[in-house]
């Protein structure tokens, strides 16, 4: 300061002061927060996290805001329309999640709604063909009664039976009323029913017993594992006792053959001491009793004969019998590459399936029971075999079940079987879409996403996946052009 004057530096270094609101603001101000606050009250909104209601609160705020600014006005609308959008595209992101999984679920209980459908239409159409045979008998009584008034004849008993009797008969099961009346179509009804009669006797006779039998033979069962136990455990001691008898036996023997300079106390003294610390003899015995064990032989022929039961069936040409026989095998030692292409080799069989779509489809659905997964190779096979033949259903019933070794290449097959069948390109989508998430190709998983026009999906997708690499391989070089782009 010189001269009672204020330099132009030292202004420069002074803090600015804030504007001082009016009067007007300050009561607009005022009476925004008390519209906030009473307004989030009455509503029950939460202090922390998003909540609509709160959101749509302070969007009417800023718009009164808004309209009260003259300067920023222009410059705060766009802000809250580029808030509005971005919003939106989250809604609409969310609303797409939510229309996906319900379609996967709709998708998922198609084949349980198809048997269902299928099952009702047999029983309508069994109604039909009993509805149509009533009509027939109703027509032919029908002409049987313009006839006789024709002819103006009464009818007599032999010719039908009083109308009283006729209402009061009911009906046999599995006979029409003309058989009911009729002597001899009830005595081959009748036959029938002695001979259904009989052979449920027999099948009670030979293929059921008791309940107390199955426990019996559970308790014989339990008390003969306790004896073979203890049997196991005296003959670990036995072959204990048998190694340390033998180290000293052999001990005596090599003193025998010595020449006596030492005291045969003193000889065998390392060797007792050897013996006396053996503790366990699994080590020592890798030959002995091995073929003595009867599970190990059961087994191994139980195996024999399961495979040649299936080499019996398939030279019977009863290929989904041995499709079964391979789907319930243990240990899966039919689930091979060879017994694939053995089926796949059929060419001539009776019916619109073939032999390997039998086989893949029950091998497949008993994955989960037998434990042993089929490989990417197999699954491959599986679902192109089932889409030459139009079975999409199969394919989703593997996938959502998850029965199937996903890879790369099998996303490639579906995603083809899309662009062939344009019906079914949304659905093949979706199912690529799925097994690249599984094997961590996740260019080509929003890439899917980007062909079912899931644009904002997708964006989020690749946000919020943090194994994304634009590095990955694309499925053509168009569509890596477009993921690239999608992701920049």
């Amino acid at each position: 300061m010189a001269g009672g004057r204020v330099s132009t530096a030292a202004l420069g270094k002074a803090q600015a002061i804030p504007p001082i609101p009016s009067v007007a603001d300050r009561k607009l101000l005022c009476r925004i927060r008390a519209h906030i606050k009473t307004e989030t009250g009455e509503l029950g909104c939460p202090a922390q996290g998003p909540d609509e209601q709160r959101y749509i609160i302070y969007r009417n705020v800023f718009d009164k805001v808004i309209e009260n600014t003259t300067a920023y006005k222009n410059i705060l609308t766009s802000i809250k329309q580029e808030y509005e959008k971005s919003i939106n595209i989250l809604h609409k992101g969310q609303a797409d999640a939510l229309f996906l999984q319900r379609m996967l679920k709709s998708m998922a209980s198609e084949p349980i709604t198809y048997v269902a459908y299928k099952k009702r239409a047999s029983q309508l159409q069994n109604k039909i063909e009993l509805i149509k045979q009533n009509t027939a008998e109703l027509e032919a009584h029908l002409q049987i009664v313009k006839h006789s008034r024709n002819v103006e004849e009464e009818l007599t008993e032999a010719t039908l039976p009083p109308q009283e009797e006729i209402f009061h008969v009911k009906l046999i099961p599995g006979l029409a009323l003309q058989e009911s009346l009729n002597v001899e179509d009830l005595c081959k009804h009748l036959k029938k029913l002695e001979k259904k009669l009989k052979d449920l006797r027999f099948k009670k006779e030979t293929k059921y017993v008791p309940v107390q039998v199955k426990t019996n033979v559970s308790q014989e069962i339990n008390q003969k594992i306790l004896q073979w136990e203890e049997l196991v455990t005296a003959n670990e001691q036995l072959k204990l006792r048998y190694q340390k008898l033998k180290l000293v036996a052999d001990a005596i023997d090599t003193w025998g053959y010595s020449d006596k300079s030492v005291s045969i106390t003193e000889f065998i003294l390392p060797s007792l001491t050897e013996a006396t610390s053996l503790k366990e003899i699994d080590s020592l015995w890798p030959e002995v009793f091995d073929d003595d064990d009867p599970n190990k032989i059961n087994e191994a022929v139980y195996l024999l004969e399961y495979v040649e039961r299936f080499n019996e069936l398939f030279e019977d040409k009863q290929y989904k019998a041995a499709a079964i026989h391979v789907a319930n095998c243990p240990r899966g030692i039919l689930h091979n590459k060879e017994v694939m292409e053995k089926f796949k080799a059929v060419t001539e069989y009776e019916g619109t399936v073939p032999p390997l779509l039998h086989y893949f489809e029950a091998v497949l659905n008993s994955f989960s029971a037998v434990r042993h997964p089929p490989d990417a190779k197999i699954a491959l096979e599986g679902v192109k075999c089932a889409l030459k033949q139009n079975r999409l259903d199969l394919v989703i019933h593997w996938i959502i079940q998850q029965r199937l070794t996903c890879s790369e290449a099998l996303g490639e097959v579906i995603c083809d079987y899309g662009d062939t069948e344009l019906r079914n390109l949304g659905t093949c989508m979706a199912l690529a879409q799925i097994v690249y998430n599984k094997c961590a190709v996740y260019k080509k998983a929003a890439l899917c996403m980007c062909r079912q026009g899931q644009i904002s999906g997708a964006m989020a997708y690749i946000q919020e996946s943090k194994k994304f690499s634009l590095g990955c391989r694309g499925r053509k070089g168009s569509e890596e052009d477009q993921t690239n782009g999608l992701a920049s």
